[in-house]
């Protein structure tokens, strides 16, 4: 019976993020869609700089998705995506200099995987591989100080890539 309850919580908890992510369209670089593309869905998700930020994002996704993740050289325990990412994610690219943790993480449980040295590079791979009806989620889930000065001019410039 508490097993129900917190599913049942679990649920109401994702409808009420689901109602308010139109809140966060109006917030520059947080799940802002710009633009339709051959069907495809792209969404700049550049100021989601961490985990939890990721996290949230790809669980509001309702698309299967193809995830855009950066790398850094930074410790972070990517596991915690594990379940969330074998129910939404058909293919992770990884962009930046450090994809090792992000390899192991990721490579095994989605149908492709591809590591990319420059957004340019991750952005012509998502091209690529999606197909009418998928999103492309750019939620880096790092900070963007190794390629870019913060996270809007790495948002400019996956826009600026569609």
């Amino acid at each position: 019976m508490e097993q129900n309850k917190v599913k049942s919580l679990k649920a109401r908890m994702l409808e009420a993020r689901k109602k308010n992510i139109n809140l966060f369209s109006d917030i520059g670089h947080r799940l802002e869609s710009v633009g339709l593309k051959n069907g495809v869905e792209w969404i700049n998700d550049s100021k989601a700089t961490d985990i939890d930020s990721s996290y949230y994002s790809l669980e509001l996704m309702e698309k299967p998705v193809i995830w855009i993740i950066g790398a850094s050289d930074v410790q972070r325990d990517y596991s915690v995506f594990d379940k969330l990412v074998r129910y939404k994610v058909k293919k992770v690219i990884c962009f930046g200099s450090y994809e090792t943790q992000i390899k192991y993480t990721f490579a095994g449980i989605t149908e492709g995987y591809a590591h990319k040295e420059t957004l340019e590079g991750a952005m012509l791979t998502a091209s690529e591989w999606s197909k009418d009806g998928d999103v492309v989620l750019f939620s880096p889930a790092c900070s963007s100080f190794d390629l870019y000065d913060d996270y809007k001019q790495r948002g400019e410039h996956f826009k600026s890539l569609i």
